[in-house]
């Protein structure tokens, strides 16, 4: 775990050790929130398409044939 001071402008230092870890580099976006009582800080993805298709990744079923099942059952719900 790191401490960083907080400045007179509510600005921190990332130390370079996380920098390097998270490939932290001059002009990188980040997303910040609070969960729980802590700060949650996050680097945002670069590509949108590929961080949110792994986040679904199985949610309808791990094969070909059960996602179409699914994708089955509910199309039968709409008639």
């Amino acid at each position: 775990m790191h401490s960083v001071k907080v400045s007179s402008k509510n600005q921190v230092t990332l130390p370079i050790e996380i920098c390097r870890k998270l490939n932290v580099k001059k002009g990188s976006r980040l997303f910040m929130e609070i969960k729980d009582s802590k700060i949650i800080i996050t680097l945002e993805p670069e590509n949108y398409t590929e961080h949110y298709y792994s986040m679904a990744k199985g949610t309808y079923g791990k094969t070909v044939e059960e996602i179409d099942a699914y994708v089955q059952e509910e199309r039968e719900v709409w008639d």
